[in-house]
């Protein structure tokens, strides 16, 4: 009986592996372009517990690209930088169907499309807060132990705050001359990076501001949390494992 019962488990573990796209990305498509996988495009198959998707919107240039893997985590991601770009990129992943990341995309897509996000609007309203289009050298930004130090010419301000602890993960020098906003809500992580070029910036105001500006702006939530919640969808091999067990006892 105990033979049978692995024997049922493990077939119900393989019988419960996906067959994937992977290795694939489709677009760029514009913003008026219903997401959809032309015939013939993305054959490749890879066995997985779960299929993953990348959406990527670009709303500086109203398209988006769509990426199949099996390896993506779910997360949520914004950029916001000169040009101006704003940049949303969304991970999900699924096992409850074969294509189950299809209908996803397409809802996703869709629901992310009609919140309009001006890239110039809100660049415009972040830009006073990191950029100083007069600086001309050097500039002074603060360490870890809140010291002010001197970065070189070709470097920015840097800090990454961690919402979930409340505290800078790191602050300091970046190389790199030109400033920009990245958050990032993996779930389980959840930071906001900030490149900025005006003396001494990287401290609490300019990233409380910065996240008042996405929360404003609805990129992010009152908590700097994602809004378009790109996350998972698994079923409970655990509960399949038990609701076996019980129709093997009940009728054996």
């Amino acid at each position: 009986m105990l033979v049978l019962l692995f024997i049922l488990l493990i077939a119900a573990d393989i019988g419960f592996a996906l067959e994937c796209r992977t290795d694939c990305r489709a677009g760029p498509y514009d913003f008026g372009r219903t997401f959809n996988i032309p015939d013939g495009a993305c054959p490749q198959r890879r066995s997985g517990d779960a299929c993953s998707i990348d959406i990527e919107l670009d709303y500086h240039s109203a398209s988006y690209n769509v990426k199949f893997s099996t390896l993506m985590l779910s997360r949520d991601s914004v950029y916001i930088g000169a040009g101006p770009y704003l940049s949303y990129s969304i991970g999900y992943q699924c096992s409850k169907s074969i294509d189950c990341v299809i209908s996803y995309a397409r809802n996703r897509v869709t629901e992310m499309i009609h919140r309009n996000y001006s890239a110039r609007i809100i660049y415009d309203e972040i830009a006073p807060i990191i950029k100083n289009p007069l600086r001309n050298g050097s500039i002074q930004c603060y360490n870890m132990r809140k010291e002010a130090i001197v970065c070189a010419s070709d470097s920015t301000c840097h800090l990454d705050y961690d919402q979930r602890e409340n505290k800078f993960r790191s602050r300091g020098c970046n190389l790199g001359r030109e400033p920009s906003v990245f958050a990032y809500d993996g779930g389980s992580y959840l930071s906001i990076k900030i490149g900025c070029n005006r003396d001494l910036c990287n401290n609490e105001e300019t990233f409380s501001q910065i996240k008042n500006v996405l929360s404003t702006y609805g990129l992010t939530d009152g908590n700097g949390r994602r809004i378009a919640k790109g996350n998972k969808q698994m079923v409970s091999l655990l509960l399949m494992s038990f609701t076996l067990i019980f129709f093997i006892f009940y009728f054996f």
